[in-house]
């Protein structure tokens, strides 16, 4: 995918293969890579292939706040899956708008134009994963609507799946993160890189199609920025005894406002968001490391009875099975 960036301060971006020093640190081994650098920040597109996908992770950064053009004369049938800060955009489709963390759409375009509005200082990055016309033909007994989608991808033109916002689940993020941290090489990598972008898209699918206009709910600019900081200093304090009231003195927002947006972005109120992080946390740990079950508890903020029952009634199977299998949750 062959994407030119322009922006209203800096100019064009102009891509390299050759990165920068400080952004091979964050280079996805056999990723084929473009990134630049300088005084507006860094850009950096990391794409991966499948047999017949290909997946582009995209991360931005800039010193001031910027307005940056997206485009490219490729057509494409794209999923897009915002995976940190909210992006306001004007595009045909969608139009004029904003995908919070977590928003997801499938949409077709004969070719990008894009525009995308960043605020200054703050680390941006999203996922685009692209498929054939084949993908979404073989799931169109299940989601009827595709028909109509694959119509006007018949006829090039510009096309949104449903025009509601819609918002990726914890398992869908985990299997992106499969994806991004995929280890395997050769032939096995390119079928494993398929198979796990065959499940996103099916489950994103059947969120997009159970997504109405009734469930969006409209959040500001400056509210955005406090649930984000809610989020951050909910993840950094994951092992200690969670506080509401803490949190609201920390935001500035009242535990209506909280809830209110946190159901906006991530489809959750504040405790199940917690209850998910601290949750993804202890299976990570029970799964990759040889931590004993009493530190992944306490690591989370439990103890050791209390975790594995919340474990247990979380996941459908015990914290122990995790431990003793290694098996990882997906």
């Amino acid at each position: 995918m062959k994407i030119h960036i322009q922006t209203m301060h800096s100019g064009e971006i102009k891509l390299s293969p050759a990165l920068p020093a400080s952004l091979k640190q964050l280079q996805i081994p056999d990723s084929i890579c473009y990134g630049a650098s300088g005084p507006f920040g860094h850009v950096l597109f990391q794409q991966l292939e499948g047999e017949n996908i290909s997946l582009l992770y995209h991360t931005l950064y800039f010193t001031d706040d910027e307005q940056v053009t997206y485009s490219s004369h490729e057509p494409a049938i794209r999923l897009q899956i915002i995976l940190r800060n909210s992006y306001y955009y004007e595009s045909n489709p969608p139009g004029v708008g904003v995908l919070h963390e977590r928003g997801l759409n499938l949409t077709y375009v004969p070719s990008i134009h894009t525009v995308l509005r960043f605020r200054k200082q703050e680390t941006y990055s999203h996922v685009s994963i692209y498929y054939r016309k084949e993908h979404l033909r073989a799931l169109m007994n299940s989601f009827p609507g595709l028909k109509g989608f694959l119509t006007e991808v018949d006829a090039d033109k510009a096309v949104q799946f449903n025009e509601h916002y819609s918002i990726a689940d914890a398992i869908i993020l985990s299997l992106v993160d499969n994806m991004l941290d995929c280890n395997h090489k050769g032939p096995l990598r390119k079928v494993f890189l398929e198979s796990i972008a065959a499940e996103i898209l099916l489950l994103s699918l059947l969120k997009i199609t159970e997504a109405s206009s009734g469930a969006v709910i409209p959040i500001s600019e400056a509210e955005s920025r406090c649930i984000y900081k809610a989020k951050e200093w909910i993840l950094q304090n994951l092992g200690k005894s969670f506080s509401l009231p803490g949190l609201i003195k920390e935001t500035g927002m009242s535990l209506y406002k909280l809830n209110n947006g946190f159901k906006g972005i991530y489809g959750m109120r504040v405790k199940d968001f917690l209850l998910e992080a601290r949750m993804a946390k202890a299976h990570r740990e029970l799964s990759e490391t040889d931590m004993s079950m009493n530190v992944v508890a306490a690591n989370c903020g439990y103890s050791h009875n209390s975790f594995e029952l919340a474990f247990k009634r979380y996941f459908g199977y015990s914290a122990a099975f995790v431990q003793h299998s290694g098996k990882k949750h997906s």
